[in-house]
């Protein structure tokens, strides 16, 4: 009998482990469609939030033109912003996808003339947004847990857009520094041909004194 009972709780035991991921992968289907229900009303109001922080004179075409030839800044902030709620959702596809609209999105910013919190704060705006749209429901459906996991993703984005905030702006001043380089030269050309012309003139007319 005592044998007996020693026995028993082992198969318990070794299901425990595939009965508790099973669970889990519920609660990640469960966070990720709750995501999915108020991705519609966060993106609306994180473009918005993110197209306001640009000039006033291209903030009106940037929202509301949508057409991706006719304005392909403001597509690309859109597929950016919409990969990245996705992947701090818990539903990235494709990392390679993500990484390439993140870079397009890091790379617009970093030409303009925002300073660093102006260029990349725009990606924590996400986060009020979360708060105000997911989180309540999380607490009540007990995915605190899953949520917290979805703010860690949108940090770790985050880190990677400032790495690649960082690159860009590196190119741009190489980009800059070339371009006061060629203008140089060919003020410096325009000059000596300047110079080159007055000489020739002042021969010239050395010469025509000289004959008179």
């Amino acid at each position: 009998m005592f044998r007996k009972n020693c026995v028993r709780p082992l198969p318990h035991c070794a299901e425990a482990p595939l009965n508790l991921t099973a669970m889990q992968m519920n609660r990640d289907d469960a966070f990720a469609e709750l995501c999915r229900t108020e991705q519609e009303q966060i993106l609306a109001k994180w473009n918005e939030a993110v197209f306001a922080s640009y000039p006033l004179d291209m903030t009106g075409f940037a929202r509301t033109q949508e057409d991706q030839f006719r304005n392909p800044g403001g597509h690309a902030i859109r597929l950016a912003l919409e990969e990245i709620y996705t992947a701090v959702s818990g539903r990235l596809s494709s990392e390679t996808l993500l990484r390439g609209s993140l870079e397009m999105f890091v790379k617009l910013r970093a030409v303009q003339d925002f300073t660093p919190v102006q260029a990349l704060g725009v990606v924590y705006l996400l986060k009020p947004l979360l708060r105000e749209r997911v989180l309540p429901a999380c607490l009540q459906n007990g995915l605190l847990d899953e949520y917290l996991e979805a703010e860690s993703r949108l940090d770790t984005v985050a880190l990677l857009a400032c790495d690649m905030y960082v690159t860009s702006r590196v190119q741009v001043f190489e980009e800059r520094i070339g371009e006061i380089k060629r203008q140089h030269v060919q003020l410096v050309r325009w000059a000596q041909k300047k110079h080159k012309a007055g000489e020739e003139i002042q021969d010239v007319m050395s010469a025509l004194n000289g004959g008179l």
